[in-house]
């Protein structure tokens, strides 16, 4: 049998939490013994990333409830707040490294960790890439744009490895360049700030209820191209709750059909997009005749009407 989204969700976190802690005491430890500051930092990062991952563990239990009748249109803003929890501690993560970077620069480093600070780092940085791609695919497949979000600061946490590992090369080969740590890691910030930004992004537009999808009108419109009964589609309307999409529209149909055959012409439309369109999960259909006073893509002739 199939797992349930919930049960995919909690899975990828307690996987991620579980390598996020083996991570952070691996590169605290690391760091003390080799008096490598960036290396027990980039150990504390990794502690940080359990805050999220409680965050998805708590949240998912509410965003994949059924609708209800305090929440009839389900529960789906609740990952749109673990979204942007996610990515403001993503920027945060970011801004914080940057800081710490810019401070530095001008500051030649009295400390040279050696090979194991490197291993440590070359560790976290394949590890975490191995789970960003992995929680990524369990994200898309199950749609879950929190699980896509936290699968990105899996990949941040990678990133913040990669000046460790710089510093340390940079110290064996070019002792003299001490800049190339501070660099690297301001390209780290700029990094983890882009994926913040594109996971606050959706997350604020769909607090305002913007339009869920460009492309969705298209969709629609050609779908009812393809159905004869169907004479017309306008005001089309979607917005997005979490990974799902509601959406609403008005149709047109002959003004001399009976109520029962034009409802089963809605019916039917209706059950179509939701097969063809995975993260619509509910479609609310105004039935309107096809008459001059109704028509707006093809409207009528000022003295006739024009089919």
């Amino acid at each position: 049998m199939s797992e349930t989204p919930v049960k995919v969700i909690q899975k990828a976190t307690w996987v991620g939490s579980i390598a996020n802690v083996g991570l952070a005491v691996l590169k605290i430890t690391v760091g003390k013994l080799t008096g490598s500051q960036a290396l027990v930092a980039d150990g504390v990062h990794s502690f940080s990333d359990l805050v999220t991952d409680t965050a998805i563990l708590i949240g998912s239990r509410y965003w994949t409830a059924p609708a209800d009748k305090g929440h009839p249109y389900g529960h789906g803003r609740f990952e749109t707040l673990t979204n942007i929890f996610i990515g403001v501690l993503l920027a945060f993560v970011g801004l914080g490294i940057g800081w710490d970077s810019i401070s530095s620069l001008g500051h030649d480093s009295t400390t040279k960790p050696g090979m194991l600070a490197f291993v440590a780092a070359l560790t976290s940085i394949l590890v975490k890439e191995v789970l960003y791609r992995w929680t990524l695919i369990q994200a898309k497949r199950i749609n879950s744009r929190a699980l896509h979000a936290n699968a990105w600061h899996h990949r941040s946490d990678a990133l913040s490895s990669l000046p460790v590992a710089v510093a340390v090369i940079a110290n064996l080969f070019f002792p003299d360049l001490h800049y190339l740590d501070q660099v690297a890691a301001l390209i780290v910030t700029a990094m983890i700030l882009k994926a913040a930004f594109e996971i606050l992004w959706p997350a604020l537009l769909e607090l305002t209820e913007a339009e869920a999808d460009n492309e969705l009108e298209d969709k629609i419109q050609s779908y009812a191209e393809s159905d004869p009964d169907i004479r017309e589609v306008h005001a089309i309307r979607s917005r997005r709750t979490g990974s799902t999409i509601l959406l609403d529209f008005h149709l047109l149909v002959d003004p001399s059909m009976s109520v029962d055959h034009a409802h089963t012409i809605s019916e039917n439309f209706k059950s179509h997009i939701l097969k063809q369109i995975d993260e619509v999960v509910d479609v609310i259909i105004h039935i309107e005749p096809y008459t001059c006073a109704e028509r707006v893509i093809n409207p009528c002739c000022e003295d006739k009407q024009c089919d």
